[in-house]
């Protein structure tokens, strides 16, 4: 039985076709954004179930304004619970994310109410690094002066010599 050319062409189409779609790029916001979530839910909860599924072992974060190393997730851990214990009702809200293949980025604002009250509203971003599917490191940078405006602080010039 002969096969009809259009059926071979077909055939070739579609292997063609096949063979393309496996090399298509992957959006890595796929691969990423379920990692982010679970981050934010770390922060938003200070519910840490699953953390060793999100955090690489060797997890850093770095904060503005002098970016020393916290490391590893213990550390991730009395960070977030001693900010939730400040703010229990501290959220972050991501507004705006990009993705890169190892790498994300992101614009944020965390809400939270101080003890005595305090309204706090600041925003910031977030570079993230990725290895083995999980976090490894953040870089978190935000508006220091305008929480510690909003926790009623004032920033003042240095006194002048007459002022001695």
């Amino acid at each position: 039985m002969r096969t009809k050319p259009w059926s071979l062409a077909g055939l070739c189409l579609l292997a063609v076709a096949i063979i393309f779609s496996g090399c298509a790029k992957k959006d890595p916001a796929v691969k990423f954004a379920p990692q982010i979530e679970k981050l934010l839910a770390f922060w938003n909860s200070g519910d840490f179930t699953g953390i060793e599924d999100v955090l690489h072992e060797d997890f850093e974060m770095r904060m503005s304004p002098m970016f020393t190393a916290e490391k590893g997730i213990a550390a991730f851990k009395e960070s977030v619970s001693k900010t939730r214990e400040s703010y229990p009702d501290f959220l972050i809200t991501v507004e705006e994310g990009f993705y890169s293949e190892n790498a994300a980025a992101g614009r944020w604002t965390i809400r939270a109410t101080g003890k005595n009250g305090q309204k706090m509203n600041v925003m910031g971003i977030s570079m993230l690094h990725f290895a083995d599917g999980k976090i490894k490191d953040e870089w978190i940078s935000s508006n220091d002066l305008l929480w510690m405006e909003q926790l009623g602080y004032q920033l003042l010039p240095p006194a002048s010599k007459e002022d001695r």
